[in-house]
Order: structure tokens, then sequence, then C-alpha cells
């Protein structure tokens, strides 16, 4: 039993864990960083409304409505549920927006012929 506990005392974090975790960090922060600004310009532009271009990737908007809850009980409990529906219409709930990027399957190879009359090639 001490043996165990000994063994189990002798655990500790090493530092190569430690220098694996910075340089992994310090690797991808360029790229997350480039990551971000590129899905804020696309998601300026599909807020636009602007196409995606047909292909193997398509990108849309996945949006949030957020609300606080709490105040709603609080308001009908003090002044009803018409003020609190009143209210409720004066001050929009805020709109959140994450662009996600989808690749789609690979048009096939054989792809060349007008749709439905595509042709093999050999």
């Amino acid at each position: 039993m001490r043996e165990a506990v000994t063994k189990l005392m002798q655990v500790q974090v090493t530092q190569r864990e430690l220098e694996e975790i910075f340089e992994l960090e310090r690797d991808i922060a360029p790229k997350q960083k480039r990551i971000e600004e590129l899905k804020q310009d696309v998601k300026a532009l599909l807020i636009s409304k602007m196409p995606v271009e047909l292909g193997r990737f398509d990108a849309v908007l996945i949006k949030r409505m957020l609300r606080h809850v709490p105040w709603r009980q609080g308001f009908v409990e003090r002044l009803g549920e018409a003020a609190a529906e009143a209210f409720r219409k004066r001050f929009p709930a805020s709109m959140f927006c994450e662009v996600k990027v989808e690749e789609h399957a690979v048009l096939p190879l054989w792809k060349g012929g007008a749709p439905g009359q595509e042709e093999a090639r050999g």
C-alpha cells in the first residue's frame, strides 16, 4: 500500500508535456487568427445575402437569438404579463451569428455531359 502511495506522489506534470502544449499553441495561434478573419469576412457577406459560389464547400449562418430569461419572470410578477410583452416588443433580442463551413461530396470524375446525359470517360 505504501509503495502505491509513494508512486502516486512521484507523478507530476513534466516539462516535456508543458513544452509540447506551449509549442502547439504557438503553432496554431496564427492559423486561428486567420480563421477568425476569414469567418468575419464570410459572415459579413452572408448577412448581406451574397450568394455562395457553387462547388465543394458551402457556408451557412447559424443564428442564435439571446434574451436574458430571468428578467421576464420578475417583470411579470411586478407589472403583469401585458407590460412584460409590451416591454419585450420595444427591445428586440440580441442575435449572434456564427459561420459554419460544410464540405459536400466531390463531383464524380465522369461528369461532363449535360445533366442526365453524362458519359463515362475511359
